[in-house]
This record gives structure tokens, C-alpha cells and sequence, in this order.
């Protein structure tokens, strides 16, 4: 809409966007990181200047999330959390009362970043024209045309860096009680809940746009692109806000030239409308840095790092006083596993499979997960975990979350109808064990458990793969 373009026009030239005006939502956090490259001495060093960009605001009774991580540049990225906002927040969902009104504004706010992002490189796009024409002589071979127009081709080599910037983007929207979902590329949204058996279990609401999809792989296979042309770049985004270069200018790219048509295409994934009840514990939103973290952590196993992930952070609900500081402290244990992965291959003398790190951060939206260390209940530490639990609250708030089994639901809400749970024997490793000689006093009550675990035998209802008695 009009207003929306104004209010980011309006601001363009401003140092300090207009977003850093609204108001930050209290229940949320970030967690954050600047990108390394690693020495074998192991010492490491930041690379360039972050081009991660990050909104938790609320206006009225609209709440926006979203992480922008820019790809060869931070503009796209810092251009599309203004305009997004704008285009979210000024009124546009005034009126929209179902699920495919409010998924609309949505997606037609992806659109209108990405239109008004082009919009704003016309001047560019058009010096690129210009310098290509000066190229344009056929009496010349290439090693002439490097001699005569060699400043050309420095300012062509210039532009075509600036034409490459793109972002991806994750977006969250809670309107009237309800999540909405935006994504495209390669940042992740994650939500977590319980189940009827206490189990927490972490759903991924976004679709990786990168070669680790296989519809996405299949897709430039038919484009003509091979594995090899994208040697190097495992977690390439094959969908993204803005990138020139991969879009219409593609033949100009060397790792692209060969496709029959444009391979990087702009086609968000929208999803919604997902209540939110008392079973929602958090929602996570990851930068594309972070997702390759995880992904040269665990190669090709998403669920893996999913999952390993939301049990550091339900680990750290455990051991910190402030959101804040779950967030930095599972982006610090990201960080410090990442570069340790990377020495153990030189210590053995192998040849690492990364030797960087691109920029982290690590939102997290708390909806009801208990913070038992906040200060608020210092106070109350004598008393026992459940009893600040109201009786009408959902069991899942009964339990401290080292207690709770990890799981993955295999569907997305809103994609698919299989809502199942696979269960996970993840545990964490930094658990520090008492001696086995020491005897150490009983401290929880397993009297629920077992009531739970008799009702649910009796029902029929026990997942078949785990041998309750164990855990008595």
C-alpha cells in the first residue's frame, strides 16, 4: 500500500530505521554472534560487517517477529525489515477477520518487498547496461578488452557484487490469538509445544530453500544445473529477496550461466493460521548462519539439529535468570561447538569441511515455558516447581524441562494432516553426573508420573518404542 512505501521512503535516509521506534515485544529475546573464519592456529577473526537484521515489535494488538539474513551484503536485508513492517503493521490487517485474508496481506507484503527492492536498483541495473555496451566489440578478443578496458571491467566487477545482495527472511505475525508463518530461504521458524504425555516436541513451520531440499535440487537438475555447480555453497539459497544476478541477470554469473531459465525464483512459503494455547511453550526463529551451523554440525539431518537445539535451550531455561540470556547462551554453546568441530579436524590432521561461520542470531518468543531463576521467583525458590503451576494450566506446565522426552512432529501445522509424534533419545552431553557412592536425597515427587504412565498403559496410549519400567 501507498502509506507503507511513504513511511519507508520517508526513512531511507535516515541512519536509524523507523522500526527502532516501536515497541519491543517484553516475551521475547535474541541471541547473536558475528561471523568468524577459522585458523588452524585457532585463533579466528570477523570477516565482514553482520548483515543479519532482526524485528520483535508490537503495535496494538499486532505482534512481528522476523530475522533477515543478508546474503554478499546486508542491503535486501535491511531494506526488506523496514518495508516488511511497514507493510504489516500501518493498518493493512484492519478488518481482516479469516486466515486467507490475513496469509494474503502477508504474501502480498513479500511481494512488495521484493518489487520495491528492484524498484530501488533500476540506477544500477542500467549502469551495468551502459558499461556492458562499451564491452561490446567484437573486433577485440578478451585479452584485448582487458587491456584497453580494464577500468570497465573493475566498475562492471563492482556492480555485479552489489546486483548479487539478496536476504532471506523468516517471519512470524501473531494477529487475534493466531501464528502466521513467512519464509523464504534459508532462515527456520520453530514451534514448540507439549502433548498429552508432557512430551515437548519441536515442529518446523518453515520449508529450507536450499540444495538440501530435494524439490529444490530437482528443480534446478531441470534447470541444467549440475552438484558441481555449487561446489563450496552446501547451504545456497535457491529462493531469496532481491539477488539480481541469480534472478534476471543470470547469464552474467558464472556458477548460473548455464541455466535454461532464471534458477533463483521468489516464491514465499506462507503458513497459518496456528492457535495459540497453552500447548505453545515458545517459538524460535533462526538466521541462515545458524541453520549452517547445525548443518555442518549434523550434515543433512535437520531434525537432528532441530531438535539438539531446542534441548540447549530448554536446558538453559533451566540454568539462566533472563530470556536474554537463554538466547546468548545457546548461541555461545552454537558458536564454541562449531570452531571446536573445526579442530578436532585439524588436531587429527584431516581437512575440515568448513573452515567459517557465517553471522548467528537466535529469537525466541516465549509464550508460557517456565523461567524458574527469573528474579521475580528468587522468592519462591524454596517452594517446589509445580506449585506456582495453576491446576487449570495443561500438564506440560507440571514438568522442569530436563525432565521432558524430546520429539519431532514430522508435519507442519497448516501443511499437512499427520500431526504425529517420533519420539528422541537425545540427551544432552554436558550433564555432569554425582558420584556413585554419594547418596543423594530424593528431591521429586514421581508420584504424578506414575499415575500418568498407569492411566496412559491402561488406555492403550504408552508409545511402543520406550520401556516405561526403566524410568520407574
Amino acid at each position: 500500500m501507498r502509506a507503507g512505501v511513504d513511511s519507508v521512503e520517508a526513512v531511507s535516509n535516515k541512519a536509524r530505521p523507523w522500526t527502532d521506534d516501536l515497541k519491543v515485544c517484553p516475551s521475547t529475546a535474541v541471541g547473536e554472534a558475528n561471523n568468524q573464519t577459522y585458523r588452524e592456529d585457532g585463533t579466528r577473526i570477523e570477516t565482514y560487517k553482520s548483515r543479519d537484521k532482526k524485528c520483535l515489535c508490537t503495535v496494538d494488538d499486532t505482534l512481528l517477529y522476523a530475522i533477515y539474513s543478508g546474503h554478499d551484503g546486508e542491503r535486501v536485508a535491511d531494506f526488506a525489515l523496514q518495508k516488511m513492517a511497514a507493510d504489516l503493521l500501518l493498518g493493512q490487517l484492519n478488518g481482516r477477520s479469516t486466515d486467507e485474508a490475513v496469509k494474503d496481506v502477508i504474501r502480498q507484503a513479500f511481494h512488495s518487498v521484493e518489487k520495491g527492492y528492484f524498484d530501488s536498483i533500476d540506477a544500477d541495473v542500467a549502469t551495468k547496461t551502459n558499461l556492458q555496451l562499451l564491452l561490446d566489440d567484437k573486433e577485440l578478443s578478451q585479452y584485448q578488452i582487458s587491456q584497453k578496458y580494464g577500468n570497465v571491467l573493475e566498475k562492471l566487477s563492482k556492480i555485479d557484487v552489489e546486483l548479487s545482495v539478496g536476504s532471506s527472511a523468516a517471519v512470524a505475525l501473531i494477529y487475534q490469538s493466531k501464528l502466521y508463518i513467512g519464509n523464504i530461504g534459508n532462515c527456520r521458524a520453530l514451534l514448540c509445544k507439549t502433548d498429552e504425555f508432557d512430551t515437548l516436541t519441536v515442529t518446523q513451520l518453515s520449508v529450507d530453500h536450499n540444495l538440501c531440499n530435494e524439490e529444490e535440487a530437482v528443480r534446478l537438475f531441470r534447470l541444467g544445473l549440475e552438484e558441481r555447480n555449487f561446489e563450496n555453497r552446501p547451504m545456497y539459497s535457491t529462493r531469496c529477496i532481491g539477488n539480481y544476478l541469480g534472478k534476471t541477470g543470470y547469464k552474467d554469473c558464472d556458477f548460473l550461466s548455464g541455466a535454461l531459465s532464471e534458477p533463483l525464483i521468489f516464491q514465499p512459503e506462507i503458513v497459518g493460521s496456528i492457535p495459540v494455547t497453552l500447548a505453545c511453550k515458545f517459538l524460535v526463529l533462526m538466521s541462515s548462519g545458524l541453520c549452517r551451523a547445525l548443518q555442518d554440525l549434523y550434515p543433512r539431518e535437520t531434525s537432528k539439529g532441530n531438535r539438539i537445539l531446542i534441548q540447549m535451550i530448554a536446558e538453559e531455561f533451566q540454568n539462566q535468570s533472563t530470556l536474554a540470556g537463554v538466547a546468548q547462551s545457546v548461541v555461545h554453546r552454537i558458536v564454541q561447538l562449531h570452531h571446536d568441530a573445526f579442530m578436532q579436524h585439524v588436531e587429527e590432521g584431516k581437512t575440515a569441511p568448513f573452515s567459517d561461520r557465517d553471522d548467528i542470531t537466535l529469537l525466541i518468543r516465549n509464550f508460557n515455558y517456565p523461567l524458574p531463576n527469573a528474579f521475580n521467583n528468587r522468592k519462591n525458590s524454596s517452594r517446589s516447581f509445580t506449585s506456582t503451576t495453576s491446576a487449570s494450566s495443561t500438564a506440560s506446565s507440571d514438568a522442569t524441562p530436563t525432565n521432558h522426552n524430546y520429539g519431532t512432529e514430522r508435519d507442519c501445522f497448516g501443511m499437512g494432516t499427520n500431526n504425529s509424534v517420533a519420539s528422541s533419545e537425545s540427551r544432552c552431553e554436558s550433564v555432569n553426573f554425582p558420584d556413585p557412592e554419594t547418596k543423594v536425597e530424593p528431591y521429586v515427587d514421581f508420584s504424578d508420573y506414575h499415575r500418568r504412565v498407569a492411566e496412559a498403559r491402561q488406555l492403550g496410549k504408552l508409545p511402543a518404542n520406550i520401556d516405561f519400567d526403566e524410568h520407574v
